[in-house]
């Protein structure tokens, strides 16, 4: 299963960051929605929808909120945040939902009560999972596109980065380490020990970019945003593990040898992207 992991992974990474730096703006666009579109699928599995003509009415429905917000992010960015108020309305929609989420997670026996037995609610909680996240990550590819075309691409490396050393720390130790379960009513593979392994892997690499620009100003707020932006990666994958627990699933999906589903692959950037285009609007504009 390891051997195919990393092999699956080698093979995804490459063509994630190809997509990422060489696509241009609507080619980059149509990869992000395919990919978020096969997420929206998997997530019609966590309603309960198991039909392809459910499973596809739901993705159909997310695919045309995809285009809309295409549609309203203007193709120069400077100060989105601040200039456009529909993308900015859809990112705190997001960051509040997560902040709901996260509530969520921790209240998980109390709170599934109310919402596990519901699919409409369930497909709410998804298009504020998937479309604000797909704002985000669109946002910031497009940032001062028409001065550097890779400024966008390196922030989203960035971002990537993040979700990536927290995910690497807290395999590495945890694994070998990891004896205080983090939420066992939701995820009981987490641990405490993984996650102060996956925020000092996260601090590391900040300290790594910080240093490679000359430790600017700003550097104590990367460090900040840094630590954040790490609870929510967490949180997003104890998320999506809270929604597969409720509809009995291993994984969202098979998309992925030995990786899972879609949304396996991209629940903490989910959770961090809306936040994260925010932060890059707050520090340093666009």
């Amino acid at each position: 299963m390891f051997k195919q992991r990393v092999i699956t992974a080698l093979v995804l990474a490459p063509l994630a960051l190809g997509a990422v730096f060489y696509l241009p703006p609507i080619g980059f666009a149509i990869f992000l929605a395919t990919a978020f579109a096969v997420a929206a699928w998997e997530w019609a599995g966590f309603c309960g929808w198991h039909t392809s003509s459910s499973k596809t009415a739901f993705t159909t429905l997310i695919a045309v909120l995809y285009g809309a917000v295409y549609l309203v992010t203007p193709a120069a960015l400077h100060w989105p945040v601040q200039t456009n108020y529909t993308v900015q309305a859809v990112l705190w929609l997001g960051v509040i939902w997560w902040l709901l989420a996260v509530l969520l997670v921790l209240s998980f026996r109390v709170s599934q009560r109310f919402w596990a037995g519901s699919q409409p609610v369930k497909a709410l909680m998804g298009v504020l999972t998937l479309v604000p996240s797909f704002t985000a990550i669109l946002l910031v590819r497009q940032v001062n596109f028409e001065q550097s075309s890779f400024t966008g691409a390196w922030l989203i490396c960035l971002m990537l980065g993040l979700v990536w050393a927290a995910d690497i720390g807290g395999y590495v130790i945890g694994k070998p380490f990891g004896k205080h379960k983090l939420m066992p009513d939701v995820s009981p593979g987490k641990t405490l020990e993984g996650f102060a392994g996956g925020l000092l892997f996260v601090l590391l690499l900040v300290g790594v970019v910080a240093a490679g620009q000359g430790w600017p100003e700003q550097t104590g707020l990367w460090f900040a945003a840094a630590v954040i932006l790490t609870l929510l990666s967490v949180f997003g994958d104890l998320s999506e593990s809270m929604f597969k627990r409720v509809a009995g699933l291993k994984d969202s999906g098979s998309i992925f040898p030995g990786h899972g589903g879609m949304l396996d692959r991209i629940d903490s950037l989910t959770a961090t992207a809306p936040l994260f285009a925010i932060f890059v609007a707050m520090f340093g504009g666009f």
